[in-house]
C-alpha cells in the first residue's frame, strides 16, 4: 500500500486538496481497513463518503483504493519478473 504521503500529495495534485481525514479513516483502523478497501462495499462506503467528506471526495476514495491495488499488483509482478 502506498504511503499516507502519496495518497495525500496525489490529492493535494488532483483536487488543491490533501484529504488527510479520508485517507486515514480508509487505512489507520487495521481492523476496518479490510472492509473499507473491499470492493463489493464500494457503494455502501461510497454512501458514508458522501455523508462525510462531500462528491468530490468520492473520486479520492475511489482513486485511493486504485492506487492500494496497483501498488499491490506492481509487488506481485515484480515477484513473477515482470517488472523490474
Amino acid at each position: 500500500m502506498p504511503p499516507l504521503e502519496v495518497h495525500l500529495r496525489n490529492s493535494k495534485q488532483r483536487t488543491g486538496k490533501e484529504y488527510e481525514e479520508l485517507h486515514r479513516w480508509i487505512d489507520d483502523d487495521k481492523v476496518k481497513a479490510p472492509g473499507i478497501h473491499d470492493i463489493s462495499k464500494i457503494p455502501e462506503n461510497i454512501r458514508y463518503v458522501r455523508e462525510e467528506w462531500g462528491e468530490e471526495a468520492i473520486g479520492e476514495f475511489v482513486l485511493h483504493l486504485k492506487e492500494g491495488m496497483e501498488h499491490r499488483m506492481k509487488g506481485n509482478f515484480q515477484y513473477f519478473g515482470l517488472f523490474k
